[in-house]
């Protein structure tokens, strides 16, 4: 019997190695030590990306899950030992943060805006699905939190974290100066439409107008869509800046509600028609123009000094 089971063990086909499932994004070094991880379209994630310096790591974003995050982790040591000491978080939206917690359980130290932590609660709570609920969870909030601006070292190489306003009142940039690259978060998209549920346009516009005052030869890693240049930058400016006058005109026109996006979607569609998710998008980015030109949109509170 014994001699028998080992002959058929031996005929029997070997047992498949598991193959890994393939990352949700895919990642490319756009200057020595700095890695853009640009998500996949059908991942309804945002970008996120690491700075490799002389002594350490920063992740810049965790993506939407902790699968992703992992997977992250994982392109991260195919590169380098170092420990991953920071992991910086642009903004509050879950597609951003929803890893951070793979990160802080790997060593990083959690920081963003304080308006991150202070409004979290909040936006990823009110009306949510079990599910959503669920993934709210599963985030680690930042450790660190900073008002303004943050300098990080790691070893010898210096990353600058600055807050500018625009998208979400909790938007920072991830600047290596000596890589000329910058990290915008959703504060720059490359061919993508944005989402303006807290946004202040016109705000979101004179930052945009530092960025390309400031960085005129960075590499713009942007919170979706491929890494960019400035002519990307101005091109999504462009977009901002169409939307809000084409939103102002038509409410100067008497118009609001359905009729007045029926009015500006047209003026739109012809230029940034073929933005990714346009047709989803648009109707609610001239609805949210509208209520914030029309001073009826909602922000979350100021945080308590």
């Amino acid at each position: 019997m014994t001699a028998l089971f080992f002959l058929a063990c031996l005929a029997a086909p070997p047992t498949p190695t598991p193959v890994p499932a393939a990352a949700p994004f895919t990642v490319s070094e756009v200057a020595p030590g700095v890695f853009a991880a640009i998500s996949d379209p059908a991942s309804d994630s945002g970008n996120a990306g690491f700075v490799v310096g002389s002594d350490a790591v920063l992740v810049v974003d965790t993506f939407a899950t902790p699968e992703a995050a992992r997977r992250l982790l994982l392109e991260i040591r195919a590169r380098t030992p170092l420990p991953i000491r920071f992991a910086a978080l642009t903004h509050l939206h879950t597609d951003h943060m929803g890893g951070s917690a793979a990160f802080a359980r790997a060593g990083a130290v959690v920081l963003a805006h304080e308006n991150v932590r202070a409004w979290a609660h909040r936006e990823f709570q009110d009306g949510l699905t079990p599910e959503q609920r669920a993934r709210y969870a599963a985030l680690r909030l930042p450790d660190v939190a900073y008002r303004d601006r943050v300098s990080l070292w790691l070893g010898d190489r210096r990353v600058e974290i600055a807050h500018l306003p625009g998208h979400s009142g909790s938007d920072s940039v991830v600047r290596v100066p000596d890589a000329r690259v910058v990290f915008t978060g959703d504060l720059f998209s490359r061919r993508w439409l944005p989402y303006l549920g807290l946004a202040r346009t016109n705000a979101w516009l004179e930052t945009l107008d530092t960025l390309l005052k400031d960085y005129p030869d960075a590499t713009f890693v942007p919170g979706h869509g491929g890494t960019g240049r400035a002519l990307d930058v101005r091109a999504f400016r462009d977009y901002v800046n169409g939307l809000r006058l084409a939103v102002a005109r038509a409410l100067h026109d008497g118009k609001s509600g359905a009729a007045l996006v029926e009015a500006v979607k047209p003026q739109l569609a012809a230029r940034y028609g073929s933005w990714v998710g346009f047709e989803e998008g648009v109707d609610g980015n001239i609805a949210d123009v509208e209520l914030e030109l029309t001073g009826t949109k909602a922000y979350p509170p100021a945080p308590s000094k």
